[in-house]
């Protein structure tokens, strides 16, 4: 299916939920945020996230520093 990761065109061909996306970018489910179609999901919620064509998904990944 074709979605709009991180504002860039994507094709993802795996499990159709949020969690799995975030798992087949190597991003660690723990300290990233997620949206879908502009809506904030928890981290308990990624795995009912179904994804369709055309979702619209940002995750965001936070950094420390100084």
């Amino acid at each position: 299916m074709k979605l709009v990761v991180n504002g860039e065109d994507r094709d993802y061909d795996g499990e159709a939920n949020l969690a799995a996306l975030v798992t087949s970018m190597a991003a660690d489910p723990e300290r990233v945020a997620t949206m879908l179609n502009d809506e904030i999901l928890k981290k308990n919620e990624r795995d009912a996230a179904p994804l369709s064509e055309g979702d619209r998904v940002e995750v965001l990944s936070f950094a420390g520093g100084g």
